[in-house]
């Protein structure tokens, strides 16, 4: 079943709702890591640009 880029963006409000919600600075880093992670996941579900941008960044960050 495919999700529409609506669903997408409810996920990704939803998340960043709950994470603020909880308090970053309360979680341990390695959970925030994980949220954070999550996150970027959902933006480039709904952008595909975004992730053929970051993965070029990534690999020239170094």
């Amino acid at each position: 079943m495919r999700s529409t880029n609506g669903e997408r963006l409810a996920l990704l409000t939803q998340a960043i709702d709950d994470l603020a919600a909880e308090g970053m600075a309360d979680l341990p880093p390695e959970t925030l890591v994980e949220r954070i992670a999550g996150i970027w996941s959902l933006v480039e579900g709904i952008d595909p640009e975004i992730a053929r941008r970051r993965s070029r960044y990534m690999a020239t960050e170094n």
